[in-house]
């Protein structure tokens, strides 16, 4: 039997700049798992019920804490030392993350402006095991790749997936980092390693159509432009792994 959990809103003011403009629909979702008490070493498979463009997940356990996430620690505010450097198991959740981006551009583009995402993650993948002390020159580099979208989406790539070893405000081991999930698909397999019990985070994302406004378009520079707005939903269950 399917284990249920009701899941939550997290309305705070360290998720503030998370939220976005209505031009972008709230997300409605939910999401449970097949079995919420599992034993170490075994699968457990969470499924997404409703519409999101995008979905990525923080399993509470080492690593992929939402609570230790760059996003939940700074608050939006840049660290005072900030390093990052991508690892090649991070290309597959950013193409997963990048896939309805790259889909909402080509569905609006005209026929020589569409983007190739397997173009685009063979190019990301250059940056594999370069260091940079400044997340936004990360971002800004991969932003390159893809420059007919909004600056923020690199910079959202570089919070997420990038290992963060910022010192200011960063745990142990570095920043916390996400799963990104198919859209289409909806369902993510996991397996702890430890016991214990973990909050696992699931943050849905929705994207307005295409917005041709805000100063970046005025002055031809699409990197700052107001290309998409973005709503994202947060909800939480708990997961309890036996000996």
């Amino acid at each position: 039997m399917r284990n249920y959990i009701k899941s939550f809103l997290i309305y705070s003011v360290a998720l503030a700049f998370l939220s976005c403009s209505t031009d972008a629909p709230e997300p409605e979702v939910s999401f449970n798992v097949d079995n919420a008490n599992p034993q170490v070493g075994e699968a457990i498979t969470f499924n997404i019920s409703g519409g999101a463009d995008t979905y990525v997940f923080y399993t509470g356990d080492t690593s992929h804490d939402f609570a230790n996430s760059h996003l939940v620690l700074t608050e939006g505010i840049d660290v005072d030392k900030e390093f990052v450097v991508l690892a090649t198991d991070s290309l597959p959740k950013i193409k997963d993350f990048l896939q309805p981006y790259i889909d909402s551009h080509n569905e609006n583009a005209g026929e020589n402006d569409q983007l190739d995402l397997d173009v685009i993650i063979t190019n990301i993948a250059t940056q594999v095991g370069l260091e940079y002390t400044n997340k936004l020159t990360a971002a800004y580099i991969i932003w390159e790749y893809m420059t007919q979208l909004q600056g923020q989406v690199t910079k959202d790539i570089v919070d997420m997936f990038y290992e963060d070893k910022s010192t200011l405000l960063a745990p142990e081991g570095g920043f916390s980092t996400g799963f990104a999930i198919n859209r289409y698909e909806k369902t993510f397999e996991y397996t702890y390693t430890t016991p214990g019990m973990y909050v696992v985070t699931l943050i849905a994302s929705n994207l307005s159509n295409k917005q041709y406004s805000g100063s970046g378009y005025q002055d031809d520079r699409t990197s700052s432009g107001d290309e998409y707005d973005i709503n994202r939903t947060i909800r939480e269950l708990i997961i309890t792994v036996q000996p």
